[in-house]
Parts: C-alpha cells; sequence; structure tokens
C-alpha cells in the first residue's frame, strides 16, 4: 500500500532542502573540476538513503522497497549534497527501469567491510582501511553486457530524451570519495555496488 507523506509538514521542508541542494550543485558542481566540492561531513549514509528512497516513494508507480541495513555503520565522511546526487540517480534509474508487476522490488543493503591491517614503517600503530558498501538490487529490464561496457561513458545513454551524464556523475562522486562502484547485471537482477572508505 502506498504511504502519504503530512503534505502540511514533511514537504515543504522537503522542497526547500531539495531546492537549496539542486542550487548548491549547480553553483559549485564542474565536471572539470573535483575541487569546486570537497567540504566533508560526518553523515549517517542510512538517513540519506531513506530520505532519497522518500522522494522515490512519491512517484506514481508502486514496487515493492526493502532495506537490508547493517546496524553497525559508523558515521562517515562524505560530501552530503553529492551523494544525495548519486544515490538519486541509482534509484531513479531503479524506477524507469522497473515492469511495475507484483514482482517488481528494489532491494538497498548496506554493509561494515573490515579492510586490511597495515603496518607503516616507524609508526607504532597499525592502520585498518575499514569501508562500507551500499548495494542497489532490482528486478527490473536489465541491462545487457555490451551496454554494461558503456554505462559510465559521458553523454552515453539508451534513454530517449536521456542525457548520458547520470552513471558518469555518479561515477565521478564516487571517485571524489575514493570509492569504487560496479554494476552487475545477470538472470533478471541487476546490482549497483558502491564502497566507500572511511
Amino acid at each position: 500500500r502506498k504511504r502519504y507523506l503530512n503534505v502540511d509538514h514533511e514537504l515543504p521542508e522537503i522542497i526547500k532542502s531539495e531546492a537549496l541542494r539542486i542550487n548548491r550543485l549547480f553553483a559549485n558542481f564542474n565536471l572539470t573540476d573535483s575541487n569546486k566540492l570537497k567540504k566533508k561531513n560526518k553523515e549517517n549514509i542510512h538517513e540519506l538513503i531513506r530520505l532519497c528512497l522518500f522522494k522515490i516513494k512519491q512517484m506514481p508507480n508502486d514496487f515493492r522497497i526493502f532495506e537490508e541495513f547493517d546496524p553497525s555503520l559508523p558515521l562517515i565522511r562524505i560530501n552530503r549534497d553529492l551523494i544525495i546526487q548519486a544515490f538519486d540517480n541509482l534509484l531513479i534509474n531503479s524506477y524507469e527501469s522497473s515492469n511495475f508487476n507484483d514482482d517488481s522490488f528494489l532491494r538497498i543493503e548496506t554493509r561494515f567491510i573490515v579492510g586490511e591491517s597495515i603496518k607503516i614503517p616507524n609508526l607504532k600503530d597499525i592502520i585498518k582501511k575499514n569501508s562500507i558498501s551500499i548495494t542497489f538490487s532490482d528486478n527490473g529490464k536489465g541491462i545487457s553486457e555490451d551496454i554494461l561496457k558503456k554505462v559510465f561513458l559521458p553523454f552515453f545513454s539508451t534513454k530517449k530524451r536521456g542525457s548520458g551524464v547520470g552513471l558518469f556523475i555518479v561515477k565521478k562522486i564516487i571517485d571524489d570519495h575514493d570509492g569504487s562502484i560496479d554494476i552487475q547485471s545477470k538472470n533478471g537482477l541487476t546490482s549497483v555496488k558502491i564502497t566507500l572508505p572511511f
């Protein structure tokens, strides 16, 4: 059953927040200069995912959404506006690729990843390179092998009115956070896995 928001209270705040975020992105985001938006703060990644999901849930068609969140995730130092932009792009792609039938779903999983311990000469403490992963999975139309090789190229799109910069920007945002992104599409399941260090 579709959940509707409290229009009197929540929607104006969401609209205001989104308008300010988009304004900051357009004012500062330059594809040729990754130093323009370097401001990073400690954020709760689950709060940002839920904000993006809230917007998707207002779309006209329904599909089931599953959250499998790791409660042990720490706060992570990221640029809030850019990560929201990346998540929005991925969720819209999932939404637009959905068949919107009884079996249609979107699953978001988060995991804490314990990294290798690194011993640096002349330093007493051992450094651990831990990270978190966020995986968006859906059973929509899928992506062919040929297209998977091109999805991160600028101006490549399979949509009639697509600009071809969505996944290119997502990859740039993740790269700017020293993270990685990987897309797999097999047997009717498409998964996008993002890994972010902290």
